[in-house]
C-alpha cells in the first residue's frame, strides 16, 4: 500500500517481488490511504453480529432487563465500536453504528421491523424497554478519553507528535475541507467558552479558548464532558 508521492516500481525483498494492497488489518482495524471506513464499518458489523450470537442464548433467558443489557454493552457494544476513538465520524459513519445497533436490539427483544409496526413501538420505545447505551455517546465517552490520555502524555510519541502538527509549508484544496478528528472537541470547547461569557461569575473564571489546554487538566476535562462520564 502506497501513497500519491510514491513511485509506480515494485519494492523486492531478496529477490522476491512483494504484493501490493490496497488495505491491510492493523491492530484489529482496515486501513487504506483513502481513509475509506466502509470496509471496516462493514468489519464491526460482522464483529457485533459474531459477539451477540454466543451471547444469545443466555439473554433470551434473562427476565432482568437492566442484567441484559449490563450483558449487552460490555460485549456486544464494545465489538461494535471498536477503535471508534481514533477515527474521524461522520454523521454517516454514526448513522451507520445506529442502524447496526438497532438491528441487535431488535434481535435482543425478540422483534423485527414488521412485529415492530405491528406492535406500534418506535425506536425510542424499544430503547426503553431494553435500556442498552447509544452507540455514538459511547463513542464520544471513548474519544474523550483517549484525547485526555494522548495531551497527558510526556513520552513524546508519535499519537502527540501527530495531533500537534500543523502542516505550514502545504495549501489547503478547494472545497470544504474532511472532518476531522479533533473538530468535535473544538467544537464542544467553543460552547463551553460561549457559556463562560455569558455567565453571571465570567469575570472570575478564565475561559479556556484550546481543548489541548483543558485535556492536560485531568479533572478540567473530564468535568467539561458532562453526562457522557456519568
Amino acid at each position: 500500500m502506497k501513497n500519491a508521492f510514491c513511485d509506480e516500481e515494485g519494492i523486492e525483498l531478496e529477490g522476491t517481488q512483494i504484493a501490493e494492497t490496497m488495505s491491510y488489518v492493523y491492530l484489529g482495524r482496515s486501513l487504506n490511504m483513502e481513509n475509506d471506513l466502509k470496509e471496516e464499518l462493514g468489519r464491526r458489523r460482522r464483529a457485533a453480529w459474531a459477539a451477540f450470537g454466543p451471547l444469545r442464548e443466555a439473554t433470551d433467558q434473562l427476565t432482568d432487563h437492566e442484567l441484559r443489557a449490563r450483558f449487552f454493552n460490555s460485549t456486544v457494544l464494545p465489538a461494535l465500536c471498536y477503535a471508534a476513538e481514533t477515527r474521524s465520524d461522520t454523521a454517516a459513519t454514526l448513522k451507520s453504528l445506529r442502524t447496526v445497533h438497532r438491528a441487535l436490539e431488535r434481535c435482543l427483544l425478540w422483534y423485527n421491523r414488521r412485529t415492530q409496526l405491528q406492535a406500534v413501538l418506535c425506536s425510542s420505545d424499544l430503547r426503553r424497554i431494553s435500556r442498552l447505551h447509544d452507540p455514538a455517546e459511547y463513542v464520544s465517552k471513548a474519544k474523550h478519553q483517549w484525547a485526555g490520555h494522548i495531551m497527558r502524555r510526556e513520552d513524546d510519541r508519535w499519537t502527540r507528535r501527530t495531533l500537534e502538527w500543523i502542516p505550514r509549508e502545504t495549501k489547503r484544496p478547494r472545497g470544504r475541507p474532511p472532518t476531522r478528528w479533533a473538530d468535535v472537541f473544538a467544537a464542544r470547547m467553543d460552547q463551553l467558552n460561549a457559556q463562560l461569557e455569558t455567565s453571571q461569575n465570567s469575570r472570575r473564571r478564565r475561559p479556556r479558548c484550546s481543548w489541548m489546554t483543558m485535556a492536560r487538566e485531568r479533572i478540567e476535562w473530564k468535568r467539561c464532558w458532562g453526562p457522557h462520564d456519568k
